[in-house]
């Protein structure tokens, strides 16, 4: 398999924005500052633990998950896929894949 260009996952971390795939996802967020706060959806959150700071296009989980990262690592998680799956790596075109509300798959988030 061919690797996935660093330039290309450097794009992809930039042009995707993370508070708008957190939100896809179900996420009510709230501003705190620079950064949104939110319930972590992937423990049983009774208090916002969750952190997205947009500056940076990174996300941290302050509760029971103690883990964060990039848009990448968002969509490994949320979606239960691997790093390649996570950037949808098609040479020439990357974008991670999420699902939307009832199953349907959509290949672009920003759409």
């Amino acid at each position: 398999m061919a690797r996935i260009p660093e330039a290309e996952v450097e794009r992809l971390k930039a042009e995707v924005s993370l508070q708008r795939l957190v939100e896809a996802k179900g996420v009510k967020l709230a501003r705190q500052g620079k950064d949104w706060l939110g319930r972590c959806p992937f423990h049983d959150d009774k208090t916002p633990s969750l952190v997205v700071s947009p500056g940076k296009n990174l996300w941290h989980c302050l509760g029971a998950c103690a883990t964060g990262g990039t848009v990448i690592d968002w969509v490994m998680r949320a979606e239960g896929v691997s790093f390649r799956g996570a950037t949808g790596y098609r040479p020439g075109a990357i974008k991670p894949a999420v699902h939307q509300a009832g199953g349907n798959r959509r290949s672009d988030p920003l759409a």
